[in-house]
């Protein structure tokens, strides 16, 4: 890929995220040897980690996904969390593991997790290829994080900044002033 010059900072390389989704594979491929857990990937983001640790699955998974957003396109979360797509799949008395590109403030997955208990799974597990636990505004563990990350506005790799900028294959920085200059030109 051409260099960008609207990153500043590559933060996790492909070959580093490859490394990690392999790691997450083996924990997963321990955890649910002999069972048939369903797999929600919370979309857009979700697609590339999918993509890439499914075909490394020693065991039998249900897919399927929802979409469900508190950021508008921008840099900022807001408290209005929408489900535009919901599940298909019935989850009752089955395990479900949530495999969602990154953990941030939280809120969308907490009120998520929140949904999906209450349709009585056997168990709910959250796998994250991102944690930004400096970003949280609720409280929320991952069970299973392939990378902690510091608190700085990440695209690449599923990763968006107004719908674009997702098809890096590594996770990088976005520049400040290139949000700045967005601000100010949509003001």
């Amino acid at each position: 890929m051409k260099k960008d010059n609207r990153i500043f900072e590559i933060l996790i390389s492909n070959r580093q995220i490859k490394k990690g989704i392999k790691k997450t594979a083996k924990w997963l491929n321990k955890e649910y040897e002999g069972k048939t857990p369903v797999i929600i990937g919370i979309l857009k983001g979700c697609i590339p980690f999918i993509g890439q640790i499914s075909t490394l699955l020693n065991f039998d998974f249900e897919l399927d996904f929802m979409s469900a957003s508190s950021f508008k396109g921008g840099t900022k979360g807001s408290n209005d969390i929408q489900i535009s797509l919901d599940l298909k799949t019935n989850i009752k008395g089955k395990d479900v593991i949530i495999l969602e590109d990154i953990i941030d403030t939280a809120r969308t997955l907490k009120k998520i997790i929140e949904l999906l208990k209450n349709r009585n799974p056997s168990s709910i597990r959250l796998v994250t290829l991102l944690d930004k636990k400096e970003g949280r505004k609720v409280e929320l563990d991952a069970d299973y994080s392939c990378f902690t990350i510091p608190n700085k506005f990440i695209v690449g790799f599923g990763l968006d900044y107004k719908e674009i900028m997702r098809n890096y294959n590594f996770i990088g920085c976005l520049k400040p002033e290139y949000i700045e200059k967005e601000r100010s030109n949509n003001l």
